[in-house]
């Protein structure tokens, strides 16, 4: 009997087919050609990525069994252990090399792919069978497990084992069933199935495909009986194999079950039975659309296996219906849960193109139109999946390797890291909790898994860093039920220590200890936001380019505004040479895709941010044009957009020092060429030469009506035509047609940059600030300008005259006014006489403005413009409103004071929202904005010295709110 159907099947294979290909070429040439090829394909830079995060959970709970670890006791995965053991094996052997379990993935796919050819070699023939392997080499699944350690190539082999057996025991039987001989084949094709099922639950589907081909046969047959002997022989050795493997880890680790199934069965378990169902479609249109061609062929193939006269030639048509469990499974789908089908609908594919070569007498040139077609259709078949392919194999990335050293080089062997990819634990050797180990998307969306039992465990195993995926393909923990309970947990016990890329994904990496890697501060802004660390990535830059600084920022309270930072480039003098602005935002767990197809982070703005929020942001500083070299400061300020008052800076005890915090000294770099001067954007262009050394540009200035002791601002761009000995002065000074002196300034032309350093062709802008002279009479007045050596004389014979200046009189008050609500006497720095203040009212709401006047008297001319501050202090000097300005709403300079002369000046003191009932006190002074010192004040009738500050006496009570 098995002569005989031997024979026919022998007859069916070569039917219609002459010449065989075999007669020019060797059949085993062929096969072993196109598995050595496979293997090039597969191997092809396979050891240039390893950001796969499901490749990088199995990796880990392989070292760990390697490491002698009972797996599922911890969760450690939900895949089995025929998949697992034998890669801990090959890890442990090759001293957890990489490369090594992937061609261990790579020989599985190619034992299957071997196992398809030698299972069509019988049913159909030489050509059908080397035909079926190339879209089986080529399919984008069976690259991927070939490539890559997961459980479907462990799957695929002893599934194609399991089926190639099959059909070697019923291959030319009849009615009458299978001899004794073949039952030992269908025995060991259960025990292959068993071993399928036990790298991953789906290898089971290929058993129910055989399974359903036996109960069509006995159907069609009316051989009942045949058909249960049959299914007893491959079932009960699949039963014993895996009965007696999950009774052995139910008996080592009794959450064995729930840990495998529960994987599968609870999540999407919110979905209903049609949703479900509507998923499963999705899937197979998905499959579908993105390679019809071979879908096409495999329905041709499928019609003519189902009309084949030989009893098993639809075995590979009757897997196909295994794919409708898909419909009632309510975990995520992704195409690769089909990869199981590949080897019947490449078999199908190519049975569907055998038709084409089929003929008994074929002349070499129908061989070549008919070759060059199954040609076209076999590249319109693949094209999607060696695209993809060829995407894949081109994926490269050196982020794991570093991100893993900065792992081991801030933790401890036996230390604990929980991160979104337990791949980084295996390539750092470090150990994860054991939830941690089993993190998938799936996992965290269904609630198997939860931010509080993650939280239950980095305090039970004290973990010491925690690697969070944000933004960019974050899909694991970002999906936890209550992540942002989990997120904050974060970051109020651990410290944000900076963010990475890994391939294209952001990752915050956090930590029990502070590694910021740059300076730690705690910057109060306004007691809403915390600068907790910076450091600058680009300290130096010429003219033109940016300075860079990563800056980590917290949230202290719920903020109403979206604020920006802005960084500002001061020198010595407090002039400004660049100023960069940037919106503070946040990024977390939602995204959006570009135009491009990319995945961009959705940017959150202050106001949208919890409490305790930690990010870390780069922030630019672009340097302006024609800046001296040498070293600068950078000022960081908060503020709302189109305000440029900020938040205040507090000290620890609540008192603010201005809007602006010092991040530190930069340099700014000679340019390499000087700039055009069209770039300059010179307001006033005035072309003069100073000698044959110095040529004058032009000149800006921020305005010509001022009044006295208002400051005028002024910029003067320079050219050196040649390199000079010898540093000079500029003088600008302010004179009218009578010859009235209206102020002056000297300074170095460059700033710190003197003109003994200038190279020939240097372009350089100067900044002057010029006081207008107190005891200015109004009227136009001439603004004159030249350079002088250190000897005094003029390097130009005549002045430069630059333009005109407009000076307004102002209206003076020199006797007080005849009542003051509150008369006080006291002095401050022997230059302001303190009379006395006024104070509408003494009780005041949170939120509210308490209104002050305050009333001074100048006891001689100043040369240093004074800020005014005004403090609302409770019992223990804690701050709880300010208001610090410039006296008279910053339009009365303390420069432009006359001696004698009495200053009105109004303040509204906004009280925080946030102020407990209480009595509360008010201070007031008058300190340089520029160094921070306060004027001592003084008791004029002893002359004893009171402080830097007079503590008014009137009580202030701030109301309780109903």
């Amino acid at each position: 009997m098995r002569k005989q159907g031997d024979k026919a099947t022998r007859e069916q294979g070569n039917e219609a087919t002459s010449p065989p290909l075999t007669h020019y070429l060797s059949t085993r040439y062929l096969l072993a050609a196109l598995l050595i090829l496979g293997a090039i394909y597969y191997l092809d830079r396979i050891a240039q990525w390893f950001a796969y995060d499901d490749e990088g959970g199995y990796l880990y709970a392989a070292w760990r069994i390697g490491a002698g670890e009972l797996p599922y006791r911890d969760f450690l995965t939900p895949k089995l252990p025929a998949f697992l053991y034998p890669g801990a094996l090959i890890l442990k052997l090759t001293d957890n090399s990489v490369f090594a379990i992937r061609v261990f993935s790579t020989l599985f796919t190619l034992g299957a792919v071997a196992l398809l050819y030698l299972t069509l070699r019988r049913l159909w023939g030489d050509r059908v069978a080397l035909l079926a392997m190339i879209p089986a080499l080529l399919q984008r699944d069976f690259f991927w497990a070939a490539r890559f350690f997961r459980p479907e190539a462990p799957m695929l082999f002893w599934d194609a084992l399991g089926l190639y057996l099959f059909v070697v025991a019923h291959h030319g039987t009849t009615a009458e069933g299978a001899t004794a001989r073949d039952r030992p084949y269908m025995a060991v094709s259960g025990v292959a199935f068993a071993l399928a099922t036990l790298s991953n639950l789906f290898g089971l589907l290929p058993l129910v495909g055989c399974l359903l081909f036996l109960a069509v046969q006995a159907w069609r047959e009316r051989a009942w009986d045949q058909g249960v002997r049959s299914g007893l022989w491959m079932g009960v050795p699949y039963a014993l194999v895996g009965g007696l493997t999950v009774g052995l880890f139910i008996l080592l680790a009794p959450n064995f079950l729930s840990a495998v199934l529960g994987h599968h069965l609870r999540q999407g378990r919110e979905l209903t039975p049609w949703q479900v169902a509507l998923k499963g479609l999705r899937l197979y249109w998905d499959v579908c659309r993105v390679q019809p061609v071979l879908m096409l062929l495999a329905l041709i193939g499928g019609i003519r296996s189902l009309r084949s006269r030989h009893r098993l030639a639809s075995i590979f048509v009757w897997q196909l219906p295994t794919a409708l469990s898909f419909l009632f499974i309510s975990r995520g789908l992704q195409a690769r849960h089909l990869v199981y089908l590949v080897p019947s609908l490449s078999a199908l594919a190519a049975i569907g193109l055998a038709p084409l070569w089929e003929s008994r007498r074929l002349s070499w040139g129908a061989l070549a139109w008919r070759g060059g077609l199954i040609l076209l259709l076999l590249a319109a078949a693949l094209y999607p999946s060696w695209r993809d392919n060829r995407r894949v194999a081109g994926l490269w990335e050196r982020d794991t390797q570093r991100l893993a050293d900065y792992i081991r080089a801030h933790t401890d062997p036996d230390d604990y890291v929980l991160s979104d990819y337990p791949g980084l634990n295996f390539f750092a050797r470090r150990m994860t909790t054991p939830l941690a180990a089993g993190i998938s998307r799936g996992a965290a969306k269904s609630g198997q898994i939860t931010g509080s039992d993650l939280i239950r465990e980095i305090e039970a195993y004290d973990v010491r860093m925690v690697i969070l995926n944000v933004a960019q393909g974050a899909h694991q923990l970002v999906n936890l039920r209550d992540y942002p309970a989990f997120k904050r947990y974060l970051q109020t016990h651990f410290h944000l220590a900076g963010r990475a890329i890994r391939d294209y994904r952001l990752l915050e990496i956090y930590h029990r200890r502070d590694l910021w890697p740059g300076e730690i501060v705690g910057v109060n802004f306004g007691d809403q936001l915390r600068l907790s660390g910076f450091q600058w990535t680009d300290a130096e830059a010429p003219p033109g380019k940016e300075l860079r600084v990563k800056m980590r920022w917290q949230s202290t309270q719920d903020m109403g505004a979206d604020y920006l930072v802005t960084l500002i480039l001061r020198d010595e003098e407090g002039h400004q040479w660049g100023l960069g602005s940037k919106r503070l935002t946040d990024v977390d767990a939602q995204t959006y895709w570009d135009e491009e197809g990319l995945e961009r982070a959705v940017l959150i703005p202050t106001s949208k941010w919890p409490v305790a929020e930690t990010t870390v942001g780069a922030f630019e500083l672009p340097v302006d044009l024609a800046t001296p070299p040498g070293e600068y400061t950078v000022l960081v300020r908060v503020h709302p957009p189109a305000v440029w008052e900020g938040l205040p800076v507090r000290s620890s005890g609540g008192a603010a020092s201005g809007f602006d915090y010092p991040l530190g000294k930069v340099w700014v770099l000679p340019a390499s060429e000087p700039p055009s001067i069209e770039t300059l954007q010179i307001a006033q262009p005035r072309r003069a030469d100073f000698g044959r050394e110095i040529r004058l540009l032009g000149w800006d200035v921020s305005t010509t009506d001022v009044r006295p002791g208002d400051e005028v601002h002024l910029s003067l761009y320079w050219r050196a035509q040649r390199s000079l000995p010898t540093d000079y002065i500029a003088r600008l000074w302010l004179i009218d047609e009578q010859g009235h002196f209206g102020g002056e300034v000297r300074a170095e032309p460059a700033g710190q940059h003197t003109t003994s350093q200038w190279r020939a062709g240097e372009i350089l802008r100067g900044q002057y600030d010029l006081t207008v002279d107190a005891a200015a009479p109004a009227g136009n007045y001439s603004l004159m300008l030249n350079l002088f050596d250190k000897s005094g004389d003029p390097l130009r014979a005549s002045d430069v005259k630059l333009g005109a200046i407009t000076v307004s009189g102002r209206q003076r008050l020199f006797e007080p006014p005849a009542e003051i609500q509150h008369e006080v006497k006291a002095e401050l720095g022997g230059l302001v006489r303190f009379l006395g203040y006024d104070l509408p009212r003494t009780e005041v709401s949170p939120g509210e403005v308490l209104s002050l006047t305050l009333y001074w008297q100048a006891l001689q001319r100043m040369d240093t413009s004074y800020t005014v501050f005004t403090h609302l202090l409770d019992e223990n000097y804690r701050i709880w409103g300010q208001r610090d300005n410039i006296p008279v709403q910053g339009t009365y300079p303390t420069t432009g004071w006359l001696e004698g002369e009495v200053i009105v000046d109004e303040y509204q003191i906004p009280v925080r929202e946030d102020a407990s009932p209480g009595c509360y006190r008010i201070e007031i002074g008058l300190y340089d904005a520029a160094t921070g010192i306060r004027l001592p004040v003084v008791d004029p009738a002893d002359r004893a010295l009171l402080g830097d500050h007079l503590l008014l006496e009137e009580e202030i009570t701030v109301r309780e709110v109903r």
